[in-house]
């Protein structure tokens, strides 16, 4: 077995066990306490059952189909994703409670109704959170900048079966609104199934910089296939930078890097920064995945980092899984004196169309001599 096949087999083995546990986990709790018979018992089951079964099935088994009828229920599917995730933190604060104070403060019928009112109105404001898009403004300043430059950036987009038209329209407004010297676009611009790439083109091709729009690959560029989407970027105009350096605006140096996940799909690995960047030069990195350190980067000459992929976990508590696992970079500004590194939230989502705790954002940087 391949190593990217490898991977991406352990991946959906772990996930498909976790999302039963969740699945169980909810049904003893939840559903059981309700003590249905006959026809409502029926019911519920092949409910729970379809849902459980239609997000793995769409997103593993119909990744390519981007028919109405698949759509909707991948919709659906993933709604219910994000109703699991609370399913299950607002049930277990609740047995927390109960081992606390030795006694539940409600149970049977009236605890299953409770929660899933919860829940119903924690999804609601994570759909409505997800569809604000905010603009975050930092100010850095680079030594021997030529000129004041308005960077801006654009990260985790996630176009495909959800994210369509509408939303990438609403964000190619909002980036141009910001007059823009220079716009980058650092990583997962397409979801792992990348449909409905080539209507996308058009409303790419809108986004305005004197300087122009780079990219650089995220890891669901590699799902996607990254020839497919180098060739669609090239198309929109947008300049994908490879293991590669540009210099832009006089003397800004602009260094783009895979993802980590390329030596996956193509068993290469960049470049060490310092055989890329050019001493003296005032230079910002595009990594999707927030890999380095602020150590890596100031010795190896680098000012500013520009990343995205952990979206701030996208649904609290996730956050704190961002934590452990990104320990020096999960999310925000992180700056030593001599680099900075911005880890973006994104602006769009993940599997649920949802975000609590992790409001979509567009980065305005303000780089100054």
């Amino acid at each position: 077995m391949k190593d990217p096949l490898r991977g991406i087999v352990l991946f959906v083995a772990i996930f498909l066990m976790v999302y039963a546990a969740a699945h169980l986990y909810i049904w003893w709790r939840l559903v059981k306490p309700l003590a249905l018979h006959g026809t409502w018992l029926v019911a519920v089951r092949i409910a729970i059952g379809v849902l459980f079964v239609s997000f793995p099935l769409i997103h593993f088994g119909f990744r390519h189909d981007s028919g109405s009828l698949v759509g909707a229920m991948n919709w659906f599917s993933s709604v219910w994703m994000g109703m699991v995730v609370y399913f299950v933190v607002v049930t277990l604060a609740c047995d927390v409670i109960h081992l606390v104070l030795f006694r539940r403060p409600f149970s049977g019928p009236m605890a299953s109704g409770t929660i899933t009112a919860v829940v119903v109105l924690i999804t609601g404001y994570g759909l409505i959170e997800a569809r604000q898009i905010g603009v975050t403004t930092l100010h850095v300043r680079m030594p021997n900048l030529s000129s004041e430059l308005r960077l801006v950036q654009i990260s985790d987009v996630h176009l495909g079966r959800i994210v369509r038209g509408a939303r990438l329209s609403a964000i190619v407004q909002k980036v141009n609104s910001l007059q823009p010297d220079l716009i980058v676009i650092t990583g997962d611009l397409v979801d792992a199934e990348a449909l409905h790439m080539e209507e996308m083109i058009p409303l790419l091709r809108e986004l305005k910089a004197r300087h122009g729009v780079y990219a650089v690959t995220g890891n669901h560029e590699f799902f996607a296939g990254v020839g497919r989407v180098e060739a669609f970027l090239k198309q929109a105009g947008v300049t994908c930078l490879r293991n590669r350096s540009v210099t832009v605006a006089g003397n800004l140096q602009l260094i783009g890097l895979d993802d980590p996940m390329a030596w996956r799909f193509t068993g290469t690995t960049p470049p060490p920064l310092s055989q890329l960047v050019e001493c003296g030069k005032p230079t910002v990195l595009l990594l999707h995945t927030p890999v380095t350190t602020l150590e890596q980067l100031s010795a190896a000459g680098v000012h500013l980092q520009l990343s995205g992929h952990t979206h701030k976990g996208q649904l609290w508590p996730l956050h704190a899984v961002v934590k452990l696992i990104y320990k020096q970079t999960p999310y925000g500004l992180l700056s030593n004196g001599k680099s900075t590194i911005y880890v973006s939230r994104g602006v769009g989502t993940w599997g649920p169309p949802m975000r609590v705790g992790a409001p979509p954002e567009i980065t305005l940087v303000m780089l100054t001599p």
